[in-house]
């Protein structure tokens, strides 16, 4: 059985086109992820836009591997400096107060992520999920917007 690993691995998939014309079998589930994989995106990405719950995921990316549809590909993380990291904690301070760590350390380890490295292509996933624990929906904006111009920072 092929190795699935955790969203915090720099490991991307992408499909793969077999040449054996044997027939395959695909289930929902199966075709649905899928059509989310793209070798851009990573483990994270497509695990929240599959919409899968994780024992899930993980079967299907497995079953997709088995049948030699997708293939994994390294990829080197390219991390984010410290400074978009105090940023995310400034700005969520600001909107939160002091659980800004707490809510930041929940996160980062949900995310399976080291708070000395932040890979750059996570940096949007981090902003948002950092955002769905805010409860208050307009500090939840606040917080986003204040993150925009950090973030284009970020990726240019």
């Amino acid at each position: 059985m092929a190795t699935v690993l955790t969203p915090g691995d720099s490991v991307h998939y992408r499909k793969k086109i077999r040449k054996d014309m044997q027939a395959v079998s695909l289930n929902a589930d199966m075709i649905r992820l899928l059509m989310v994989i793209e070798e851009g995106k990573s483990l994270y990405q497509i695990s929240a836009e599959a919409e899968m719950d994780a024992p899930t995921f993980k079967q299907t990316l497995a079953a997709l591997l088995a049948q030699g549809l997708i293939e994994p590909v390294q990829r080197d993380a390219q991390p984010l400096d410290r400074s978009f990291l105090n940023a995310l904690r400034s700005n969520l301070t600001r909107v939160v107060g002091p659980m800004a760590e707490i809510l930041m350390e929940e996160v980062l380890a949900e995310m399976g992520l080291d708070a000395a490295r932040f890979p750059l292509e996570q940096a949007a996933d981090i902003i948002n999920r950092v955002a769905l624990e805010i409860p208050d929906e307009g500090s939840r904006i606040q917080f986003k917007k204040s993150m925009i111009p950090i973030l284009n920072k970020v990726k240019t």
